[in-house]
């Protein structure tokens, strides 16, 4: 039972205590402010432990401690009694703790060693480093970074080894699961093996046949009797062949449909094929038919109706049991089979990194915990650990596994029985477990609290006020979860009762079959298929981006330290459950030019930006690359233009001259451009540079004088520039951090990344855009864990959960040892009844994660939530639409009071010269978009054609619905015959669209279309909007004879000994030709009083 939380005993130094905090809560002041009461009773720095779950998380910890101490040293003593009544100093004693406090900040930094603040693995591996030698633990081994590599060559050596003796006994099981499984699902088997690779030590601890252990356990999930040949058994059977051949005897006098189904059933009886029987008896997914025959079979049967649904049971009945023995005899054979192979994996994978010198993180866990668990090591390290920490602080607790949990117990219990006093602090929240992939266990939290209540009396609280979230978030988060266990209803914090805020639910509905093309059906070697999901996706990234654009950035109003504010991109969090369609999103704000920075995983070295720079590697590395040299010339590195690259690369008479030699050449010529002379400069400089400075060195001293991120900044539209910006970034950091930067020379470190792009498990992820980037953030519900933002956005798409197949079943209770099981499953109907207790109580715990995971995507928003989906298949849109039906909350936020803007302004002001003037736009209206789009279309389909994305501009003028309508009508109207000779191509000589003219002033004017015939040249003006359908032809000509006459004249003097001809087109097809003859055809063009 755990109480409302007591600030006053959940921070006293002399108690322990665990605290269950909600989303917003403040758990890490809670942390930090403990921290600060420990220090200033008298604990000293290098006595304090934090064990946390992230390295992030670990220096927010630190920097909050040293921000903290600073405040206690250097603000006026006010100030300073005031922070400590936060913190539950008791009053009577903070005037004698203010020389000590003052003193914190000197005593903490100068302390040696000072408060350790680390992660688990970063625990673990330290206990490694106290282990004593005889121990025999690899001491001092690095860490494996690219554990996907090693054991993807260790996998492929074996298969070769496998496949290449098949008499013996990996060989057999490995064709036997190629056959049964596929290639594809014997490695998701296998890697699905590896990563339980944990359990599996726990499970077979101590056993000499760890395979044989397995698969006696197993069999008692199993039916007993699983040797015999069941088919043979079913049909060996006289009696029930017997009831077979009387249910095709009844049968017989049904209808005709009946009839037939006799027939089968005789022919499967002498075949002895029970699949077909099976298919005749039952339904396809093997369940019971309500109705085993017609009522008027049944009334012919008369008093034999009554033995023919006896016999139909009983064959139900064996029919049954046999699938349940052949399911049981696949499960067998599956493990008999996976785990022998995944044995032999693991085992050849753990002796290839002891080979290396190397561990990995699963490996520093497991030696951690047996160290901790030995009789004859224990005692000596758990004195190491008593002699140095006093104080345990752990945070996040809901993501601990059972074996972090069993190492830790064990260290408490040799403290507590051993007399130490120390105090142990846990926070976490149970509600916001959502790393089950990575063996994380939500109810280890229980399990640790009721013991740390036990053994150290620690004090139980739990707190459901949020600071994070605004009211009117609070009131729609608590309808969603009112029926999940363990979930109380939040309160807002009282200082946010004013805060404004927003919800909105958009179901998305799109049609289920393929929408047919504007110029009929789909090519299919041309256009892949468009499913119904991606459809979804598709109309809600529109709908995404259109929004944010059009709603609410630079109008909606954010709270920002007290004060509102208009909203820009990085007050937006945009959510999604997994990465498989990031780049749908991407692609629609980068339309809408809104800028972002998205968390995409393993897509660094395919960026353009990082592609440039592995070139220029590869180009200083190997002179003679005139490929890679070529790429880096056109690259915003050095931006060259086409004609620098040919006075390059074109064929020269000295042929025997490499493309280096050729720029350095051009450099000194004087016709070289800039950038050209720039590159030939900077070059040579960086490939002398190669054998004297390591990778990132050089790295930065290209950054620098090439002034790299500057020139990307310019050359990349707003929109994607804090992406970019941030793969800059990362790549520097790459080149730092990889294999900590084992890489002197250049060479190494092209083979590394060459290696990292072939390997896309360890690829690196793209980069994350600094603080204060303003910029909408696309990440995971994962990634964002710990973030929060004014305005988060739940995309959701047409996502639903699906069931795992191929993978591992290993029910590992907190408070166990080892698991209670160890198995392999395959398909998801072929699991077997003995283990569907384990299946369900996996389901159960899935769907709380489930629920978690919507937890904490709905606890990042500080004012405003916008849910959106498939409405037909995705729950969450469905689940959260339904509790917020009644609510009567606004879809808005305030407006601001001045509005902003979230376009990005060049850095570097570009200068070029006037063209003309420019003429002001007509209002935006629903017909002028029309117009604008038919336009667009016949620009885009009238012969040449022109590149340009209808899709997107459909999008920017709101015409998403009209799309497909407007462009089939314009298709329409260049198939008309009486239009062909200005849009067959087999008309005329040549044609043009928006062809560009300048007059003798400079000004630029666009003719929509120019054809060239034979004998005379049309101009073509497109007249698509509805109030030229209303005018007459004269009045049409009138309005537009002096605009067609400077168009006119200025084609006349390009075709001087052919006629230009000036016509109007309407959108119904009519041609209004135009007498240009005007006393001044440029007067058009004159400025209007």
């Amino acid at each position: 039972m755990r109480e409302a939380l007591d600030a006053a005993i959940a921070l006293s130094p002399n108690r322990s205590a665990v605290v269950e905090a909600c989303a917003g809560s403040g758990k890490t002041w809670l942390l930090v402010s403990r921290m600060l009461r420990l220090l200033l009773a008298g604990a000293a720095p290098s006595e304090l432990l934090a064990i946390t779950f992230t390295r992030k998380a670990a220096q927010e910890m630190t920097d909050r401690l040293h921000e903290w101490l600073r405040v206690l040293a250097l603000a006026d003593d006010a100030t300073v009694r005031a922070f400590l009544r936060e913190r539950e100093v008791p009053a009577d004693e903070i005037d004698a703790l203010l020389p000590r406090a003052r003193g914190l900040l000197e005593a903490v930094l100068s302390a040696q060693p000072g408060p350790t603040v680390t992660t688990f693995h970063g625990w673990f591996l330290d206990l490694l480093k106290r282990a004593p030698l005889e121990a025999g633990l690899p001491w001092g081994a690095p860490l494996l970074e690219r554990e996907s590599e090693l054991l993807n060559e260790v996998r492929e050596r074996l298969f070769a080894r496998w496949a290449a003796a098949p008499a013996s006994p990996e060989g057999a099981a490995l064709l036997a699961l190629l056959a049964s499984l596929g290639e594809h699902n014997l490695r998701a088997l296998l890697r699905n093996f590896i990563a339980a690779r944990i359990e599996w030590q726990a499970f077979a601890r101590d056993q000499a046949d760890p395979v044989g252990y397995a698969l006696g356990e197993l069999q008692h999930c199993l039916q007993s009797e699983l040797d015999a040949d069941p088919v043979a058994a079913f049909w060996a059977d006289p009696a029930l062949r017997a009831r077979v051949g009387r249910l095709g005897e009844a049968l017989e006098k049904g209808s005709e449909t009946e009839r037939k189904k006799a027939l089968a059933i005789r022919e499967a009886i002498d075949a002895a094929d029970v699949v077909q029987l099976r298919g005749l008896i039952l339904k396809k997914d093997g369940e019971r038919l309500a109705k085993k025959a017609n009522a008027s079979t049944l009334a012919a049967l008369g008093a034999e109706a009554d033995t023919f649904l006896r016999d139909y049971a009983s064959v139900e009945d064996a029919l049954e049991a046999l699938a349940r023995h052949q399911t049981d005899l696949r499960i067998r054979e599956l493990n008999r089979h996976g785990l022998l192979l995944g044995h032999a994996l693991f085992t050849a994978y753990q002796d290839a990194k002891r080979r290396q010198g190397v561990i990995d993180f699963a490996d520093a866990e497991w030696l951690g915990c047996q160290l901790l668990m030995s009789e004859e090591y224990a005692p000596a390290l758990a004195m190491k650990l008593d002699a140095r920490y006093r104080h345990l602080l752990l945070d996040e607790f809901q993501d601990t596994n059972p074996l972090q949990w069993q190492a830790l117990s064990t260290w408490l219990l040799e403290a507590r029985g051993g007399g130490s006093e120390m105090t142990v602090f846990m926070v976490g929240d149970p509600k916001q477990a959502i790393y089950r992939f990575r063996r994380g266990e939500a109810r280890v939290f229980d399990a640790a609290t009721d013991f740390l209540h036990s053994h150290f009396e620690a004090a139980r609280f739990s707190t459901d006020m949020t600071r994070r979230l605004a009211p009117p978030v609070v009131a729609a988060l608590n309808p969603v979860f009112a029926g999940v266990t363990g979930f109380a209803e939040h309160r807002h914090a009282p200082q946010n009762a004013e805060r404004p805020g927003a919800l909105r639910v958009l179901p998305l509905q799109v049609e289920k079959t393929e929408p047919v093309t504007a110029g009929g059906l789909r090519n299919p070697l041309t256009t892949a298929r468009t499913e119904a999901e991606d459809r979804v996706v598709d109309e809600e990234a529109r709908v995404f981006a259109r929004t944010l654009r059009d709603e609410i950035l630079g109008r909606w109003g954010v709270i920002d330290k007290g004060t509102s504010r208009a909203a820009a991109p990085r007050d937006v969090i945009a959510l999604v459950k997994k990465r498989t369609h990031l780049h749908v999103y991407e692609r629609e704000l980068e339309a809408a030019r809104i800028p972002y920075i998205t968390s995409r995983r393993g897509g660094l070295l395919n960026a353009l930006e990082a592609r440039d720079l592995v070139a220029l590697i590869e180009c200083l590395l190997l002179p003679h690359a005139d490929l890679k040299l070529a790429h880096v010339l056109k690259s915003p590195i050095f931006d060259c233009s086409d004609d620098d690259l040919l006075s390059v690369f074109a064929p020269q008479p000295d042929a025997g001259a490499r493309g280096w030699e050729r720029l350095l050449a051009l450099a000194e010529a004087p016709h070289a451009t800039a950038e050209a002379a720039r590159a030939a400069r900077l070059l040579p400089r960086w490939r002398e540079r190669c054998g004297t400075l390591p990778v990132h060195d050089l790295l930065d001293h290209i950054y620098c004088e090439g002034d790299v991120e500057a020139r990307y900044a310019a050359a990349v539209p707003p929109a994607r520039r804090p992406q970019v910006e941030a793969n800059l970034r990362a790549f520097m950091q790459l080149a730092l951090t990889q294999d900590a930067g084992r890489y002197p020379t250049l060479a190494g470190f092209v083979r590394e990344l060459a290696s990292l792009i072939d390997d896309a498990d360890a690829s690196p992820d793209e980069g994350l855009a600094a603080d204060g980037a303003d910029a909408v953030r696309l990440l995971t519900i994962h990634g964002a864990k710990g973030l929060e933002a004014p305005i988060v956005w739940l995309l959701g798409g047409s996502d639903r959960p699906h069931g795992e197949s191929y993978g591992v079943l290993a029910p590992w209770p907190p408070d166990a040892p080892a698991p209670l099981h160890f198995s392999l499953f395959g398909k998801q109907d072929e699991r077997g009844a003995g283990r569907q207790g384990s299946f369900d109580e996996e389901k159960t715990l899935a769907e709380r994660e489930a629920d978690n995971l919507l937890y904490v995507a709905l606890t990042r928003a500080e004012q405003a939530l916008i849910v959106s989906g498939d409405a037909g298949k995705n729950a969450w849109v469905q689940r959260v639409e339904a509790a917020w039906h009644a609510l009567d909350l606004p879809a808005d936020l305030p407006v601001a009071a001045e509005a902003g803007t979230h376009n990005i302004e060049l850095r570097t002001p570009i200068e070029a010269p006037p063209i003309g003037r420019r003429v002001a736009s007509p209002g935006h209206n629903a017909a002028a978009a029309s117009g604008e789009f038919f336009h667009a279309c016949l620009e885009v389909h009238a012969p040449p054609g022109a590149p340009r994305k209808l899709a997107e501009l459909a999008m920017h003028l709101g015409l998403e619905r009209e799309h497909a309508r407007i462009e089939a009508e314009a298709r329409a109207l260049l198939a008309r015959p009486e239009l062909a000779h200005l849009f067959d191509p087999a008309r005329y000589r040549r044609a043009y669209n928006e062809l560009a003219l300048l007059d003798r002033d400079g000004r630029l004017q666009r003719a929509d279309r120019v054809v060239e015939g034979e004998d005379a040249v049309w101009l073509v003006d497109y007249k698509m909007g509805e109030q030229s359908r209303l005018l007459s032809d004269t009045a049409l000509a009138e309005a537009h004879r002096a605009q067609l006459a400077g168009y006119r004249s200025l084609l006349a003097a390009l075709y001087p000994h052919k006629p230009v001809h000036a016509v109007l087109l309407l959108a119904d097809g009519r041609l209004v030709e135009v007498d240009t003859d005007v006393a001044n055809p440029l007067s058009f063009l004159e400025p209007r009083p």
